[in-house]
C-alpha cells in the first residue's frame, strides 16, 4: 500500500497534475498505519480494517469508470490500471485484520470470556472494552 502511494505521489508530481500537499498526506497516513498495525496499535487495525475496506470498494470503482471512459485516451487506460493494482490489494487486508491471529496481535480478544469484539475503552483505543462482560483491559 505504502510503495503504491510512493509510486503515485512520484507519478503525480512528474506529470505535475497535483500537489505536493495531495501526494504527503495519502503517504504520511499509510505510513503511519503500516507502523500502527507492525507495533500492534488497536487504533491502526481498526483504521487500517476501516480505510482497506473504504478505499478498496472506492479505488476499484473509480478504476472500473476510467477504464470503461478510456476507449480512445490510452492515459486513462494506465490510469486505470494503477487504480486497479491499489485498490485489489485493499480488500485481502480488510479480511486479514478481521482473523483470529491478527485479533491476538492487537489484543482484541478479552482475556477474561474470551469475546474477540470489544469497543474502545478511550478515543485512542488504547483500552479495550469487552461487549460481552464488561471487562477492560490495556
Amino acid at each position: 500500500m505504502v510503495f503504491a502511494r510512493l509510486f503515485m505521489g512520484v507519478l503525480i508530481v512528474v506529470g505535475g497534475g497535483g500537489s505536493v500537499i495531495s501526494v504527503v498526506v495519502p503517504i504520511v497516513v499509510a505510513l503511519l498505519i503500516l507502523y500502527g498495525i507492525v507495533m500492534g496499535h488497536r487504533l491502526a487495525w481498526q483504521w487500517g480494517r476501516l480505510l482497506g475496506l473504504l478505499g478498496g470498494v472506492l479505488l476499484t470503482f473509480v478504476a472500473v469508470v476510467t477504464l470503461s471512459n478510456s476507449a480512445d485516451r490510452p492515459g486513462l487506460l494506465i490510469v486505470g490500471v494503477l487504480l486497479l493494482l491499489q485498490g485489489i490489494p485493499l480488500f485481502p487486508m480488510f479480511f486479514a485484520l478481521g482473523t483470529e491471529g491478527a485479533r491476538a496481535h492487537f489484543r482484541l480478544t478479552c482475556p477474561q470470556c474470551g469475546h474477540a469484539k470489544p469497543r474502545g475503552g478511550n478515543f485512542l483505543f488504547t483500552k479495550a472494552v469487552c461487549k460481552k462482560c464488561g471487562a477492560s483491559w490495556t
